[in-house]
């Protein structure tokens, strides 16, 4: 496995871990928790840009041909950018329930680096599927809903 392949995976695999260890710690350890999902996305911020720096994505990110290397550096830096944004609204998040907070974020960043930094279109589709499935937990957490191809029930319409 090359470097690249390392890194690749860690910076997939160490949010979803992440939010797996607080899944299963539930309300056990809440000043712990914070410190643990910050350090998280600052690893994975470091990450990628190491990913970015090490695969040269700056010089060939304006490449035309053969060379371009536009998606995966977008890639790389929005995953940075992305973990930065996630690590200071860990910091800054209150309440009283913060790994139910926690845990949809390090599955949203981890469903980021998955789309992003995958080269596999199955692999794509499932972590899609996770970054849907994290923004859905999200925004009802807060207190939002999205209706999306919601099948229409005309039972209810019906006046007796």
């Amino acid at each position: 496995m090359t470097i690249d392949t390392g890194l690749r995976i860690a910076a997939i695999a160490l949010p979803l871990a992440g939010a797996l260890a607080m899944w299963g710690w539930g309300g056990r350890f809440p000043h712990a928790q914070r410190r643990v999902a910050v350090s998280i996305f600052g690893t994975t911020a470091l990450l990628a840009l190491t990913l970015f720096l090490l695969n040269r994505y700056y010089a060939c990110i304006l490449a035309f041909g053969d060379q371009n290397c536009l998606f995966d550096g977008l890639a790389t830096l929005s995953l940075f950018l992305l973990s930065i944004l996630l690590a200071r609204g860990c910091i800054v998040l209150r309440g009283e329930n913060r790994a139910q907070d926690y845990i949809p974020m390090l599955l949203f960043g981890s469903a980021w680096a998955g789309m992003g930094l995958t080269q596999n279109l199955c692999l794509f589709v499932v972590f899609l599927n996770l970054f849907l499935f994290a923004a859905d937990r999200w925004l009802k957490r807060k207190g939002l809903t999205w209706r999306f191809l919601v099948l229409r029930d005309d039972y209810k319409d019906d006046v007796h």
